[in-house]
């Protein structure tokens, strides 16, 4: 009976915690498709091709996000927003709101201040890359590190002023003994205290954008290019027609506390076009290069060497809510590198084995899928 009645106590908290919100909307999508990447290495002188189901073009996510009025310009904010994978079901990331678990204030003349869970800075990126940071995207060469959700976070976003938009982040290492290192529960992200900043001028139909942060290890350390790094970023992108955008972004990362011998230097370039057939039917190309500078390939470091992937893609609208997609995309590598398709962790994996998608070093891949997006 104790455990109803509080059960009972708890609801009305909620509801009532609702019916004061200004705006709570539930949100979602849910995507699924099915993908084929071939010249998988699967053993010290083999390589096989495979078959999956899923959401490859992007994650499966739900949310709440609301707003009340304070009155004079201002605002609160919340946003929850949880990933999971739809072919089976199970949460993504390990955490019920991965993505996001913010509140936030915000005033019209003076920006927004922001506490919680949620992406960094860098995810302004997604802006400029075609693909739009999914699978097969700009993501692919660097294991996500482009597109990070951290918890700790104090983020401001500034209003725009005439055309120009700042923000900064920093994001707390918690640990009792050095403000850069992580807790010692972090072990699930491997991640300390991280901070950036960026800065862009937007107009209606163009945009240009510069952003700078740095992610250390949970032992306060920048000692990996595609975890715990530096990242330089410049992007533009243009409406050049009312059918045609382009975009063009350029990376740069550092680790300079990697151990001598490994690499601490890695360039991303990439370009393309999104271009409307009709008002339903959008193609998209793009190509991807990433150079990692001089090193060995180890289990958990990229070495030395290159990767250029060339994709092609479109997307057909059903309805507002409701689209197709597929993509094909094709990586070529050189002599050293064996970068995958889709985003990989860092390394060769296991020598024998490799490490669940990646060719053998030198190898090339074809990846292709295809399925459908539903936005509640």
């Amino acid at each position: 009976m104790k455990r109803k009645y509080f059960a009972a106590l708890l609801a009305m908290g909620l509801a009532g915690g609702a019916y004061a919100q200004s705006s709570v909307t539930l949100w979602g999508r849910v995507g699924g498709g099915v993908e084929y990447m071939s010249n998988i290495k699967t053993g010290a002188n083999t390589s096989g091709s495979k078959l999956a189901e899923g959401s490859q073009w992007g994650t499966s996510i739900w949310g709440m996000k609301g707003t009340e009025d304070l009155g004079g310009g201002n605002q609160a904010q919340f946003w929850l927003e949880g990933a999971f994978a739809s072919d089976t079901g199970n949460q993504g990331g390990g955490k019920l709101f991965q993505r996001g678990a913010w509140v936030a204030l915000k005033n019209a003349d003076y920006g927004m201040l922001r506490l919680g869970q949620g992406n960094t800075i860098n995810n302004y990126i997604w802006r400029f890359d075609p693909f739009l940071l999914e699978d097969y995207s700009a993501s692919t060469f660097t294991n996500y590190r482009n597109g990070n959700k951290l918890a700790n976070g104090i983020r401001y976003e500034s209003p725009n002023f005439g055309g120009f938009e700042f923000g900064a982040q920093l994001n707390l290492g918690e640990s009792p003994d050095g403000f850069r290192r992580g807790p010692e529960d972090s072990v699930l992200s491997n991640i300390g205290m991280s901070y950036g900043v960026t800065v862009a001028y937007v107009q209606p139909t163009w945009e240009v954008r510069a952003l700078y942060d740095e992610v250390n290890s949970n032992n306060g350390r920048l000692d990996n290019l595609f975890i715990a790094s530096r990242e330089l970023f410049l992007g533009a992108k243009a409406q050049i027609t009312p059918r045609l955008m382009a975009q063009v972004g350029w990376a740069h990362y550092t680790a300079p506390d990697t151990a001598p011998g490994l690499s601490r230097v890695a360039n991303h370039v990439w370009t393309g076009l999104t271009y409307d057939v009709t008002p339903r039917l959008h193609a998209i190309g793009a190509v991807y290069m990433m150079k990692v500078g001089k090193g060995q390939w180890t289990s958990d470091h990229d070495g030395e060497g290159r990767g250029t992937m060339f994709s092609l893609g479109g997307m057909y609208d059903l309805s507002k809510r409701t689209f197709l997609y597929a993509t094909v995309s094709y990586v070529k590598n050189s002599a050293n590198a064996n970068f995958s398709v889709r985003p990989t962790a860092p390394g060769y994996g296991d020598p024998v084995t490799g490490n669940g998608n990646s060719p053998a070093a030198g190898g090339s891949q074809l990846g292709a899928y295809a399925g459908i997006m539903h936005n509640f």
